[in-house]
């Protein structure tokens, strides 16, 4: 059974998402994949992680002490980790993954993003990303990258780094090269 990892918003975007999180929880659960992503209840994580479990999927939540002080851990986890700081969150969460899939986020999604890009880029994983650029959320971040190729500052956009616009491409993307 593999682990998808989903980096997405503990906040609720100014974007059309509900179909999409309903669709792409559905796909994990129907796949036997497990989730792995924040443990938060809030936003686009509680909503992907809430249908998911209601999906009779496996649910994996890594949180910090100041989310569980928050009350924002959600009680319907298959399993929850607590980490102390935020960089051996997202560490676990990038050990203990197959595969990743970006959603809408903010600073924090970006951040996610950008450190296993830079394991991508680096030959320190060889795990696929995959990005949901839903209305263009991530297109400005994704023209930078293709700037720092042009510009040399980047050798190349590595092989394992998928982008797709819509939720029905994103899980075709998935199908064929984590199957």
């Amino acid at each position: 059974m593999k682990t998808a990892c989903v980096f997405l918003s503990s906040r609720e975007p100014k974007i059309e998402l509900d179909e999409d999180i309903k669709n792409f929880a559905s796909f994990i659960s129907k796949n036997n994949f497990k989730l792995m992503y924040g443990g938060g209840k809030c936003g686009l994580m509680g909503k992907l992680s809430k249908s998911v479990f209601d999906n009779g999927g496996k649910t994996i939540g890594i949180t910090l002490p100041m989310f569980d002080d928050m009350g924002v851990t959600p009680d319907y986890l298959d399993q929850l980790t607590t980490e102390e700081n935020f960089y051996l969150r997202k560490k676990s969460m990038i050990d203990k993954s197959d595969f990743f899939v970006i959603f809408p986020g903010g600073v924090g999604t970006a951040d996610e993003f950008f450190d296993i890009f830079n394991h991508l880029c680096l030959g320190l994983e060889n795990k696929n990303i995959y990005v949901f650029n839903k209305d263009d959320c991530w297109t400005d971040l994704l023209k930078w990258i293709d700037k720092n190729v042009e510009l040399n500052m980047l050798k190349n956009k590595p092989d394992g780094l998928f982008v797709s616009e819509t939720i029905n491409d994103l899980q075709n993307r998935i199908e064929k090269n984590e199957f």
